[in-house]
């Protein structure tokens, strides 16, 4: 499974809190399962550090995912079937489902109605699981 980047925020909040909140209890119930971010949900989880060895000790327990030139080919088809819809999110959102695509894994995100209208992406509400 491919995590987004509100899962790793709501995630670290719980763990500050000594919570077990939704995002706790969804990685615990699926503790079987490969933990995979993409490059950049790890750049915009760091971003909220001011010492970013700290975020990336936080993240030590998930997998990275490069873009490559097949991530890079998927967000092209992305951007131009969703323009044209008029329905084009942000670059960094686009990189984050296709990287998800092109592995074939679901997105754990509490945003789905965001990512919605990417089709063929399989998203989990953790919220709601």
């Amino acid at each position: 499974m491919f995590y987004d980047t509100c899962f790793l925020i709501d995630l670290q909040r719980e763990w500050l809190r000594s919570e077990h909140g939704p995002a706790h209890r969804f990685l615990k119930e699926h503790a079987d399962e490969r933990c995979e971010i993409s490059v950049i949900v790890y750049a915009e989880f760091l971003e909220g550090f001011a010492d970013p060895r700290r975020g990336e000790a936080f993240l030590a327990g998930f997998a990275r995912a490069g873009v490559s030139e097949a991530i890079a080919w998927e967000v092209a088809r992305l951007r131009r079937m969703l323009r044209q819809q008029g329905t084009l999110p942000g670059d960094f959102d686009l990189l984050i489902a296709a990287t998800a695509l092109r592995h074939h894994e679901p997105l754990v995100t509490r945003n789905t109605a965001h990512f919605a209208r990417i089709a063929g992406l399989r998203c989990i509400d953790y919220t709601q699981a």
